[in-house]
């Protein structure tokens, strides 16, 4: 779907195969296990549930060429046009740049930094899903489950397998303890961050955690302090927008007022569940 390699995504370190291991060795050229010292990395692409789930960020963008696939392209042009860039700029990319600051008790990595001349950075995170940990015995663990995945494309075996599920959860709570944080740096820097997520993420947001994304949808297109732009993989043109102030008034939605307590939930609801469950335990303190 794009000219950078599936890297695996949050799944690379644990996904992991010896180069000169049965049963995958025979299907791979030895210079795949030079290059990952030994290893063979078991690429995720992607997963699907009731709908498909990008797992390598690469699946989703990648920045590392000016040449994106044609899948690529809307999204590519629409982080691009974001950040103020304009046709025949000169575009400087880096890659994965840590952010270390020990007299602050910072350490962050940023994903993308791009710049063109003496311009105020443009900082691009790229948030995919992660897979959950699976069972070893019935191989849904990631690692068998891609061994699988080669042995059935190769005809080795006659079904596919499944793959481990989807840690949704996991994923918003990773991003939400970096949202603000990370684009208030660039922002003081004088420039943006572009946080890229999947359409299904900003879904699951909207519908399981009460924060209530459309009210920061930018149908300007216009960056604010804090900016997430959702992307389908089915739909390479359904791009959303949702920007804002971290903080704001009250008359004018903010990030901060969303993501504090969306949702408060009367003390009824808990009472209720309360007296229909039994206790795990009661005793009499001494």
């Amino acid at each position: 779907m794009n000219n950078a390699p599936c890297n695996g995504g949050g799944n690379r370190d644990m996904a992991r195969w010896p180069a000169s291991e049965q049963p995958l060795a025979p299907f791979f050229d030895a210079s795949v296990g030079r290059a990952g010292n030994g290893f063979i990395p078991c690429g995720v692409c992607s997963v699907r549930t009731s709908r498909a789930w990008a797992i390598c960020p690469n699946r989703l963008l990648s920045l590392k060429t000016g040449n994106p696939s044609p899948e690529q392209r809307p999204l590519f042009e629409k982080v691009l046009g974001l950040g103020g860039f304009e046709s025949g700029d000169l575009v400087r990319v880096w890659s994965e740049v840590s952010l270390r600051d020990k007299k602050q008790n910072l350490n962050y990595r940023l994903d993308y930094v791009l710049r063109s001349g003496e311009r105020p950075p443009i900082v691009v995170e790229i948030m995919t899903a992660s897979t959950s940990g699976g069972n070893r015995n019935e191989r849904t663990d990631i690692r068998n489950a891609f061994c699988d995945s080669v042995l059935y494309a190769m005809g080795t075996i006659p079904e596919q397998r499944q793959s481990p599920g989807v840690n949704i959860r996991q994923v918003w709570a990773r991003m939400a303890s970096q949202l603000v944080v990370k684009s208030q740096i660039v922002n003081r820097w004088g420039g943006s961050t572009i946080w890229v997520v999947q359409d299904a993420l900003t879904d699951y947001i909207a519908n399981n955690t009460g924060i209530r994304l459309d009210e920061l949808k930018s149908s300007e297109w216009t960056l604010g302090e804090v900016n997430i732009l959702a992307s389908s993989i089915d739909h390479q043109d359904g791009l959303t927008l949702y920007s804002g102030p971290v903080y704001g008034s009250d008359t004018e939605a903010c990030w901060a007022q969303l993501l504090d307590s969306p949702s408060l939930p009367d003390f009824d609801i808990i009472e209720a569940k309360l007296r229909n469950e039994s206790a795990a335990a009661e005793f009499i303190v001494p």
